[in-house]
């Protein structure tokens, strides 16, 4: 009996559920959202003018402003949001949406690669996304 009492004193005292649904999540940061994750380019045969929906000219690059360039659906994620993406394997970079895509809708995200074997070397992949700005 002594030991359950010793071991009902050392458990932490559950926190209100009020307190925990008011919790503040740093400035302009969403929750983590599963997102499908696809890869393109801007040097393809035809349909690609290598210049995103924002009018930033990627031809030469699959960076702006540090952060990788994504195509998002504006619906979900507005132009100009900066996310954190974190893919199945850990690995978590920072990323700008700056273009879209016709088959880019609802929770998916297509990230800018530099050419057509990176493309098909990072596939189809589940990823968490959150906006940070």
């Amino acid at each position: 009996m002594a030991a359950l009492k010793a071991e009902v004193k050392a458990k932490p005292k559950a926190r209100p559920e009020a307190e925990v649904l008011n919790e503040k999540k740093p400035a302009n940061q969403s929750a983590w959202q599963t997102f499908e994750a696809s890869a393109y380019t801007a040097d393809c045969p035809e349909g690609c003018s290598g210049v995103t929906a924002t009018g930033i000219d990627v031809t030469g690059t699959i960076y702006h402003a540090g952060k990788r360039i994504i195509a998002i659906d504006p619906s979900v994620i507005a132009l100009g949001s900066t996310v954190e993406i974190k893919q199945a394997d850990g690995t978590t970079f920072e990323a700008v949406a700056l273009d879209t895509g016709g088959a880019i809708k609802g929770a998916k995200i297509d990230v800018l690669v530099a050419n057509e074997t990176d493309a098909v070397q990072f596939g189809r992949q589940s990823v968490q996304v959150r906006v940070i700005n």
